[in-house]
């Protein structure tokens, strides 16, 4: 078994590149797919809240607390607390909505809100199906929030001037560990034209961004 599997998308000439053996499999991305319900929000909504969070009281990573987040920081943060708000007032249909145009499976009906935002098993999708998603983002405050995830968030350790997002979700491999980390990046941030995909295994997506300089073809 790979430690680290990856796919990366060329938007100039289409070419798709990488190593995901089991690429047709859907899993989940654990806090990745926070954008989508970025946008699905945006469709019935004019404003996004701001949101206090406390830590591990709100259910986030950070035990500590986040503090006042806008859907940008949150965003950059993956703030737990913040989405778990959010999705409270995400309409399902506009989410089924957004996931059609972007190619994404439809969530199932039944995931509480706190699996929709990446806690547990979650939002299953296939690894292509999350990668040609992204390459259709072009909502300014989602790419604002994916550009802070690169510079200060959870994606800080990529080093790369891009567009990122970070997920740690349960470990689809066997044996198990403890959580498979992701991380997304669209290169670079004046025209994306390289999405890379990553998925490392027994570690967390902030982790896995560490293999990224390794893979992506810088030009």
């Amino acid at each position: 078994m790979n430690a680290v599997s990856w796919i990366e998308l060329d938007l100039l000439t289409n070419a798709q590149t990488g190593e995901w053996p089991d690429a047709a499999r859907p899993i989940s991305f654990g806090s990745m797919l926070k954008p989508f319900l970025t946008l699905a929000f945006a469709v019935t909504h004019s404003k996004f809240p701001t949101v206090v969070c406390r830590g591990s009281r709100d259910r986030c990573w950070f035990a500590r607390g986040h503090g006042s987040q806008d859907i940008v920081a949150a965003l950059a943060n993956s703030c737990n607390c913040y989405f778990l708000h959010l999705v409270l007032e995400v309409d399902r249909a506009a989410l089924d909505s957004v996931s059609l145009s972007y190619g994404l499976t439809l969530p199932s009906r039944s995931l509480d809100p706190a699996a929709l935002i990446g806690l547990g098993q979650g939002w299953l999708n296939q690894p292509l199906a999350v990668a040609r998603a992204f390459a259709r983002v072009s909502d300014p405050t989602v790419l604002r929030g994916m550009s802070r995830c690169a510079q200060i968030g959870t994606a800080k350790n990529l080093r790369i001037n891009c567009f990122a997002k970070t997920g740690t979700g349960p470990c689809s491999h066997s044996p198990r560990a403890a959580g498979d980390g992701f991380v997304v990046v669209m290169y670079p941030t004046g025209q994306p034209r390289t999405i890379l995909l990553l998925r490392h295994h027994g570690t967390t997506g902030a982790e896995a961004c560490r293999d990224v300089r390794q893979r992506i073809s810088f030009r």
